[in-house]
């Protein structure tokens, strides 16, 4: 292997690496700043979760299957990423094996991420407008950074104070 190829290769797969880092990161920083201690829901109950009861349980079958559905493909992407995490230690580095895991875990990443989508949109369907502009609110609240949020926070309450 030519010199620059393999130093080519060395870049890509920091980038990769400091990507990968970056994300599960994320993840590591959310399961620990989050009150239940989990980055990904386990299923779509998070969604429904300020839906008024009779909503909940009409829904709580759909979301129990939809649990089970969820639960291998995310063992999956877990033990994906558990096989990067061992590879990434040994010594000496095995690129072609660690480039081989990166791939299993980009798949098992795009497998969730397909059915997680799929089932928010067969949830979503069996909502009321106003019940999916409702669970979008909270959506949309979750998706902002934390210091938005706060700030969002304090200004309502400022404005509330001013009353």
């Amino acid at each position: 292997m030519s010199v620059n190829r393999r130093r080519a290769l060395n870049i890509v797969l920091v980038v990769s690496l400091a990507l990968n880092l970056l994300v599960f990161g994320g993840m590591a920083a959310r399961m620990l700043s989050s009150p239940n201690g989990r980055p990904i829901p386990p299923n779509l109950n998070w969604v429904i979760r300020d839906l008024g009861d009779d909503t909940r349980a009409r829904l709580q079958a759909t979301l129990e299957q939809y649990s089970e559905e969820t639960r291998p493909v995310r063992y999956a992407l877990f033990q994906a990423q558990r096989e990067v995490n061992a590879l990434l230690i040994q010594n000496p580095l095995d690129t072609d094996a660690i480039g081989a895991a990166f791939e299993t875990l980009r798949a098992r990443g795009e497998e969730y991420q397909a059915l997680s989508h799929r089932q928010t949109l067969a949830l979503f369907a069996q909502l009321s407008p106003e019940e999916r502009e409702e669970a979008m609110r909270f959506i949309q609240e979750r998706s902002r950074p934390p210091r938005d949020r706060d700030r969002e926070r304090s200004n309502r309450d400022d404005a509330e104070q001013a009353r």
